[in-house]
């Protein structure tokens, strides 16, 4: 039943569609938000994306030239491996020369000293020459002689300053060639470390593209969760909507029918007031059933009841005097009806209320809350039909409750 008083209060009902289009509205605002991250992310990973790509094309190139360096590095170290074996052979072949040039040298030293030892003894033979023409022989044999270890000498030497010209060659040819080694091994070098830094980029992106791609997933999940929310706000707008319109129906229902009671009471003839009797010593004052509340619809002038308006839908109701409960009735139009017995002469009846708070049987104190207003279709949610009844002699019967207060 307090479902039913908050649906009579068309205001909250108001309200609560409001609030509902007010979460609607957040909702898509958070899926475009949620659509524009997505967007950005996607964007994101295309650059990223492309960035991997450029660098592996890049790593691809560095890879080729590495590849190539390797290839002009071994070709050189083949040829600087068969240049050094050649200056191998070229300082062999010098250092036979120079031992053949040394021995030489002894030998000719041998040959001057004998020569001037003996000199008297070489020409000695020239002396005992028989003739002009044996003297001119022998003399040119002994210059032959000379002649041929002269021009040995200078063929070693010769061959000896071609050897060294060419193991110099060599040389500059083995240092200039390893300089290019080098020179390759450092440019390789340099090359590997910018595949190293490429690839440690390369790994960053793919890092990032990852965390990208979860912010992106999460992303997706999210967006997916909103629009399965805003289904489900949009189908509650719907039907709160719908609520909403067949209260405002009801609504103008029960001012049709109040406006026809209302009318129908008019053209009744005017009731007799019948001065109520005294209340019983032991009850006292009646105390006001809903506090805060106000006189609408005075007594008599709509039936034998008063219509008290509370501060607003779901006022609160007290017992008006000490008692207890003698019954409670459940009509839709009128919603719960509550009766108190005070004393055997002295009965109150509430109308309009919300699920009572008490039960038949249990006794109550005066001012003890019985329920809240708004429990009927037909009577406005703030709104309280109460009913004096005294009886005098053998008859019942209704008072207007004023008197009492």
């Amino acid at each position: 039943m307090g479902h039913l008083a908050v649906g009579q209060d068309l205001p909250a009902q108001e309200r609560r569609v409001r609030d509902l289009e007010a979460e609607i509205a957040r909702a898509q605002r958070l899926e475009r938000e949620a659509q524009a991250r997505i967007q950005a992310l996607n964007r994101e990973l295309a650059r990223l994306s492309q960035r991997v790509e450029n660098l592996l094309r890049e790593k691809e190139r560095l890879e080729g030239e590495i590849a190539r360096l390797e290839r002009e590095r071994a070709d050189l170290r083949r040829e600087i491996a068969r240049l050094e074996g050649a200056v191998r052979e070229v300082e062999a072949r010098i250092q036979k020369l120079e031992g053949d040039l040394a021995a030489l040298k002894k030998r000719l030293e041998g040959l001057m000293r004998s020569l001037h030892r003996e000199r008297a003894g070489r020409y000695l033979p020239l002396l005992r020459a028989e003739s002009f023409t044996d003297l001119a022989v022998r003399a040119r044999w002994v210059g032959y002689i000379s002649q041929q270890d002269a021009d040995l000498v200078r063929r070693f030497q010769a061959t000896l300053k071609a050897l060294t010209e060419e193991r110099e060659r060599l040389r500059l040819l083995l240092a200039d060639l390893s300089a290019k080694e080098r020179s390759l091994g450092q440019t390789q070098a340099r090359l590997e470390g910018e595949r190293g830094n490429l690839l440690s980029t390369l790994a960053a992106l793919r890092r990032e593209e990852e965390g990208n791609r979860a912010l992106l997933r999460a992303a997706l999940s999210e967006r997916e969760r909103l629009q399965g929310a805003l289904a489900q706000m949009q189908a509650r707008v719907l039907a709160e909507r719908q609520r909403l319109q067949e209260l405002r129906r009801q609504e103008e229902e029960r001012r049709r029918q109040e406006e026809q009671r209302r009318r129908q009471a008019a053209l009744r003839p005017p009731q007799v007031v019948i001065p109520p009797p005294p209340l019983p010593a032991a009850v006292g004052r009646l105390a006001f059933p809903v506090p805060g509340g106000r006189v609408a619809v005075p007594y008599g002038q709509e039936g034998a009841f008063q219509v008290i308006a509370g501060p607003g839908p779901g006022s609160p109701v007290q017992a008006a005097a000490e008692g207890y409960v003698a019954g409670i009735l459940f009509l839709p139009n009128l919603g719960y009806t509550v009766m108190l017995v005070h004393t055997e002469r002295l009965s109150t009846v509430y109308t309009n209320l919300q699920e009572p708070l008490v039960a038949e049987g249990q006794r109550v104190s005066r001012g003890q809350l019985l329920g809240h207003t708004g429990g009927g279709l037909l009577i406005r949610p703030e709104e309280l039909e109460f009913r004096v009844a005294v009886r005098v002699g053998g008859e019942t019967r209704f008072v207007d409750p004023s008197a009492y207060y």
